[in-house]
């Protein structure tokens, strides 16, 4: 579930990102909601994903630790 979850955020974070690249598109009023609303998927992936700070620096980085996502 809590994996789910994730991969919903993960895709609206990308799909908002887009949008706020397009600022003429969308406008100041919304570009500024769509902003807020980024900051609050962004706050919910970081809480989802607390554990991946806490192993960033343990054990050693070797390059296939360095140049994969595998922790």
């Amino acid at each position: 579930m809590k994996s789910k979850i994730r991969i919903i955020i993960d895709f609206l974070m990308t799909v908002v990102l887009l949008c706020l690249m397009e600022y003429q598109i969308v406008g100041q009023e919304l570009h500024e909601w769509l902003g807020t609303f980024m900051l609050v998927l962004f706050i919910i992936h970081s809480v989802l994903n607390i554990r991946w700070y806490g192993s960033l620096f343990k054990g050693k980085y070797r390059a296939l630790r360095t140049f994969s996502d595998i922790s």
